[in-house]
Formats: C-alpha cells, structure tokens, sequence
C-alpha cells in the first residue's frame, strides 16, 4: 500500500469518529418543534459566504456539495480536507417580551479527491435537520374536564435530530460539461413531548409523546455546463434533482393521562407513512468576470406537501421555495500582499416555511451574510484557506402573536489542500 493511500485510510479514521460529535449539536427553537426540525442545507463555507449560492460554482480550491457535478473539476494533484463549526447568539421576540441564547456546533467535515482525469469523489458527514427546544406556559384558572376551574401548566420539550454522511462522484465527460451523483444514508431520531399538569393533584393531567426513529438513503445528481463569453468571461448553469420518497420511519404518538402521578391511561398510534422526503429541483447560474469577479443567482423547489409528519399539532407539510443571490471578489491569485490575495463574498436569500400548523403556514427566513477566505501561507502550503463569514438571520411567522427570532452567527471553516499525489523527484 502507498504512502499516499494510507494517509487517506488514516483521514477516513479520523472522519468517522466525528460522526459521535454531530449528536451533541445543540439548537435553541420552538420552530424545531415541526416537521423535521429546523432543516439544514448542504453549504459549505463559501456557500455560505454567498448566501447558499452553489448550483453552479465551479473552484478547484474548495469544496461544493450544493451541486455534485463541481466535485470533477478537482485539482489533479491535491487532496482537500474541510471542516466548519459556528457560533451564533439567537434574540426570540413575543410582544414586548425578548430573551437571548447562545448556541455552537461543529457543523460538517468532508474530503474530495481526484480518481482520474475528469473524475473526482467526495465523503464526509452533515446533519440534514436538529430540534431542540424547551418552552412552556401557564394558565392562572381554566376549566378542567370536571366543569372546575384550576391553575394548570404546559409545557413543550423537543430532541433528536437527522444526520447524513455521504459519499459522492463527479465525472466530465466533456469539456465544459459535467454530472455528479451523491449518496447519503439517512439516519437518527426525534422526540417531543407536550404535557399539561394541574396544580390540584386530583385533576388528571395529561401527555403526549411523539417519537421517531429514521434510517433510510438519500440521493442527489447535478449537472454543470459552462461556456465563454468573450475574451476573458464565462456563464456557468447547473441543476440539481434529489429523489422524494417514503422514509419508512418508525414513529408513533404515546397518549398518556396520570392522576396522581399514577398511569391512568395509556393509548399508543403508529404513525405509517408519514414521513418523506421531497423531491427537490435546484437551477443556478454563475457568470465570472475575468478572474476577479464572480456573481450568481439559484433557486430551489421542495415538494414537503407529501409528508404529514406528526399531524396538524405538530405540523404538516407544505411547499419551500428558497431564492440565493451571491458575489464574490478576489483581486489577485498572486501571492503577496495579504488583503490583495483574499476573497471577499456577500449573499442573501430567502426561504418559505415548509411546515404548516392547523392549516396555517409557517415562518418566512430571510438572511444575509458577508465574508472572507484568506490563504495560510507556510513554507510547507500555500493553497489552504481559512473561511470566516457572518451571518443575520430574520425568522418572520406568518400568523400574529408567534414568536419571531433573529440569529447573529459566526460560520469558521477551514479547507487544507494537500499536495499528496505529487511525485517528488530524486536526484
């Protein structure tokens, strides 16, 4: 065996013992109560420097899993290694009433390499969806079942969260054109719980549990086609598709009444059928100018209005539309002066909820977010990149008296590109 390729058995080790990592991500919302939770994309940190551009980005540099047609343009003779976290600082809103709270997570970690000319492939791991929530709320006098008024409470607490590793291949089979497949095992499991207790002990309370448990697959193609526009410019399109189906997940919901703190009732549903992913359709459109200037726009389809998840309760689903619109600026791929070899991105987007709650649609998620990528230059590299870019986030409900959340967050990624398959030369 090489040198070279136990190098690569040693990184997939270490990949695959992170995967004990993403089952600690925290959340904080009582939007994660829905659906899925609250969904992530498959941005990397220069997607998210440009508000999730990335149907058709094409970079040698970096790694883009938005579109697995990008992965045949990988450097011959490089190995890239990339991992990000974040931090962020989320304000809920409710009338004149705010609260903050604070969240990090180490967010994803992938790997691409070259196979052969035109042939590249990628591997890694990132989460698809997390809850996490815990918020309640109290009734001074209400009527019971009895016909008697009573001081009562509710409370709402939610868990899990769905992970996705993956591997994927992308192949050129012409110039300017290229095709890419990813596969993804789907996996992990969701919680919730809702419970109303009664200050008087003599009055049955009430609970109600929902629980899922998810293993299944995932699968996206993409392709990129790209063309010169006079001299010096180009037009890049790419499209995407992700296969819809049944998930076959096992969940139920557990009915509960105690009096007590004894087990009065208990009645379980299961629940077939009713978890699945959408199909989903990507379009995007990159035009480069020179080597400087790259700007973009995608717009992306998930058809969620096949899925009933848990119910009307805890929402059903509906149609997402997302629009992502992104710049980037690099002034100079010479190395020298430092601010002159950086790349400077902004973007924003905008998404439509993909759940509804008692025939009412959900939240609306706007966001904007501004970065940079700047080179580390040692004596050993010069091609990885460190990448920092902020991002504010509005979540806007739909429906009066709904909390709304505005997340501030920090996204960190790293990309180490390697020259491992490079021949050294012995004189």
């Amino acid at each position: 065996m090489t040198f070279y390729y136990k190098r690569l058995l040693s990184i997939l080790a270490a990949l695959l013992t992170t995967v004990a990592v993403f089952a600690g991500n925290g959340i904080n919302s009582p939007y994660s109560r829905f659906g899925l939770g609250i969904l992530s994309d498959q941005s990397l940190a220069v997607n998210r420097q440009m508000g999730g551009l990335g149907y058709a980005l094409r970079d040698s540099r970096y790694i883009n899993l938005t579109n697995p047609a990008s992965i045949a343009y990988v450097d011959t003779l490089t190995m890239l290694f990339e991992a990000g976290f974040s931090l962020q600082n989320v304000n809920f809103k409710e009338g004149s009433k705010k609260i903050n709270a604070h969240n990090s997570s180490f967010d994803y970690i992938a790997m691409e390499f070259r196979l052969r000319k035109g042939l590249g492939m990628s591997f890694g791991f990132m989460p698809y969806s997390n809850v996490g929530y815990t918020f309640g709320n109290r009734n001074s006098s209400t009527t019971n079942d009895n016909g008697l008024n009573a001081s009562n409470s509710n409370s709402y607490y939610g868990t899990g969260g769905i992970y996705q590793p993956f591997v994927a291949l992308g192949w050129s089979p012409a110039k300017n054109l290229s095709v890419g497949i990813m596969a993804s095992y789907i996996y992990g499991d969701i919680s919730h719980t809702a419970a109303t207790t009664f200050d008087d002990t003599s009055i049955r309370s009430t609970a109600r549990y929902y629980t899922m448990d998810i293993s299944s697959y995932k699968l996206d193609l993409g392709v990129q086609y790209g063309t010169r526009v006079g001299r010096n410019n180009h037009l890049t399109f790419g499209a995407t598709y992700s296969l819809g189906h049944d998930l076959n997940a096992d969940a139920r919901l557990i009915e509960q009444t105690t009096l007590g703190g004894v087990v009065h009732s208990s009645d379980t549903t299961a629940l077939s059928n009713n978890f699945k992913l959408p199909h989903t359709y990507g379009v995007g459109v990159v035009y480069s100018i020179g080597d400087k200037w790259r700007i973009g726009a995608d717009y992306t389809m998930q058809q969620w209005s096949t899925s009933d998840f848990f119910g009307s309760d805890i929402g059903s689903g509906t149609d997402r539309s997302k629009v992502s619109l992104g710049a980037e600026y690099s002034p100079s791929k010479l190395y020298g002066n430092i601010f002159q070899t950086m790349s400077y991105r902004a973007g924003a987007y905008y998404a439509q909820p993909y759940t509804e709650v008692n025939g009412k649609k959900g939240c609306d998620e706007y966001g904007v977010s501004a970065g940079f990528s700047v080179p580390i230059v040692n004596k050993h590299n010069n091609r990885s990149h460190l990448h920092v870019s902020g991002q504010f986030i509005h979540i806007e409900p739909k429906s009066a008296g709904m909390i709304s959340e505005n997340y501030l967050r920090i996204n960190i990624g790293i990309t180490f590109n390697e020259g491992w398959f490079t021949k050294m030369k012995v004189d």
